[in-house]
């Protein structure tokens, strides 16, 4: 940050700043935008809780920056902060409400489903001709549903389906004479039909998610329920919506720099996932119920499958009861390391789910992690695992976080001034963690991957040996680059379209470093719980310990 003299008054000192705040339902972020040394940079960052009163956001900033300013300045930067401009964004209030009504929980019912929850809705109630519930209790739980939309599924294109017609005709008797639109994304064949049991206009035809039994196409669905939900709940504030902001700023990332980039924001409510090709042509999947506060984590089953992912010896009452207490607090912070251990074990279930429900993450060149759980995790260790185990990226990938929560706030700005923004801050906008390749298969016995790290300027690395289930986490220091030389076995793949045995990359370091990661996607974990465990920690304290280089080859 720098600071000047006007020259009316020499002897007193301005500053240049701005906030980037980002208010979630759990934690507010904020940034502190200064100019240093003639260039604009992230000159501190803090997060609190957002119950708490923003004074004390202030003075955390203020208390951070007042090493680095001018003297002169600094008795007075709380008062600037507080002055200060401010690009902001926000979690939407609340999420859309919509009633789903479809042919088949496990078809139609679970295509339309996904495609709700990836564009942010809560289905709050769910009927189906297969249910096993009479039909008049379907037609009791709509009608004491409150709800925004309708969402009416089924029959596939070709064989339609009177099945579409039955839950068709429960929706418009639960509905009554209200105004809340109807969606219907089933057969086109029946779309005349199921129009004449609605008002005119009511009813918008949408492209059937489930066309057949073995196709499935949500895209459609998903943009449309994407711009209903900026109409019906946040008129006029797409932009300011943290999720909006969020994958914007991934897209300019990409398109800027030419790279496959795919961004995951895990907050207390929603979970974002945005990915980007290199022209910067994106998609965004937002789930309302995706966060560390989700009743799906609580959800049985969950709490012993969490509690199965720990290296520590937790118990599932114990896990369970730590699950609760977080949904109930999502703005607590972790006392113990078994606290820590299952909030970490909350995202890296969350994330699995978030990447399950999608295309699968392959052939991506960038990953960024954000969100209070990730971007401000205590190590950079810490936040690496969490992105690898939980999403297992297969392939090469760089990875990065964004420990300001900056992406947010920067994805409000105009499309002109979005690219100015993010070309500004790129020094420090995000921290590279370093690199990763993560392989599928192999064969029990037989090295998964051989590696040569080949480092510009330095003695070569190598060749390193990594068997099915094992990890290596080689030095590379952040602005580093290295060329890799990777040969794998034959029952082994990068995800590439065509399987080869040896191939080159190149790649940057961080403050992790490359991660050669040979366990399989997705993890495979031993069944008796000491073996597993044991397994857990291993792969724990490879991530953590001090890495030091393996033995040097050729230079």
């Amino acid at each position: 940050m720098t600071t000047q003299a006007s020259a009316r008054d020499p002897g007193r000192a301005t500053a240049e700043l701005s906030l980037l705040v980002d208010i979630g339902s759990a934690w507010t972020k904020a940034a502190v935008v200064g100019r240093a040394d003639g260039r604009w940079r992230i000159a501190a960052h803090a997060a609190q809780p957002t119950a708490w009163n923003e004074d004390e956001l202030i003075a955390t900033l203020a208390a951070r920056l007042a090493g680095p300013v001018d003297p002169r300045v600094s008795r007075r930067i709380a008062a600037l902060l507080v002055d200060a401009p401010r690009i902001a964004v926000h979690t939407p209030a609340r999420p859309g409400r919509i009633a789903l009504a479809a042919v088949s929980s496990e078809l139609s019912g679970q295509a339309a489903r996904r495609a709700a929850e990836a564009a942010g809705w809560v289905v709050v109630e769910a009927v189906t001709v297969d249910d096993g519930r009479p039909v008049v209790e379907r037609l009791s739980a709509l009608q004491s549903a409150e709800v925004d939309a309708w969402l009416i599924a089924g029959g596939f294109d070709e064989e339609g389906g009177e099945g579409a017609l039955e839950v068709a005709g429960l929706v418009a008797a639960a509905r009554g004479g209200g105004r809340s639109p109807v969606v219907w994304a089933g057969s086109a064949g029946l779309t005349e039909r199921v129009g004449a049991l609605f008002d005119p206009g009511v009813l918008r035809a949408v492209a059937n998610p489930r066309p057949s039994a073995d196709r499935e196409n949500l895209l459609p669905l998903r943009r449309y329920l994407d711009g209903l939900i900026e109409r019906l709940v946040e008129r006029g504030a797409a932009r300011q919506l943290a999720p909006i902001g969020f994958g914007r700023a991934v897209a300019e990332l990409a398109r800027a720099s030419r790279l496959r980039v795919v961004g995951v924001d895990l907050g207390a409510r929603y979970a974002t996932w945005a990915s980007a090709d290199e022209n910067g042509m994106a998609e965004s999947r937002v789930v309302a119920l995706g966060g560390l506060a989700s009743p799906t984590l609580t959800a049985p089953g969950v709490p012993r499958r969490i509690a199965h992912s720990l290296p520590l010896a937790i118990d599932e009452l114990a896990v369970a009861d730590a699950l609760q207490n977080l949904r109930a607090r999502p703005g607590s912070i972790p006392q113990t390391d078994e606290e820590l251990a299952v909030v970490h074990g909350a995202a890296r279930h969350m994330l699995a789910d978030l990447a399950a429900n999608g295309p699968q993450p392959e052939g991506v060149d960038l990953l960024i992690g954000s969100g209070r759980t990730i971007g401000g995790a205590p190590l950079p260790a810490q936040a690496m695992q969490l992105l690898l185990d939980g999403i297992r990226p297969v392939g090469v990938v760089q990875v990065a976080i964004d420990p300001a929560g900056a992406l947010g706030p920067l994805g409000a700005l105009r499309d002109d001034e979005i690219v100015e923004g993010l070309g500004t801050l790129r020094d420090d906008l995000l921290t590279p963690l370093g690199a990763a390749v993560v392989c599928r298969g192999g064969r029990t016995g037989h090295l998964s991957m051989r590696v040569t790290v080949h480092r510009v300027g330095w003695r070569s690395l190598g060749p390193i040996e990594v068997r099915p289930g094992q990890l290596e986490v080689v030095p590379l220091p952040r602005g580093q680059v290295a060329e890799l030389e990777i040969e794998l076995d034959p029952a082994v793949s990068l995800g590439a379209p065509r399987r080869t045995r040896r191939l080159h990359a190149s790649v940057s370091g961080g403050a992790v470093g490359v991660v050669l990661d040979a366990r399989d996607a997705p993890l495979l974990l031993p069944r008796r719980s000491d073996d597993r465990r044991a397994v857990l920690s291993s792969w724990r304290d490879t991530f953590h310990r001090e890495v030091r280089p393996p033995a040097e080859g050729a230079a």
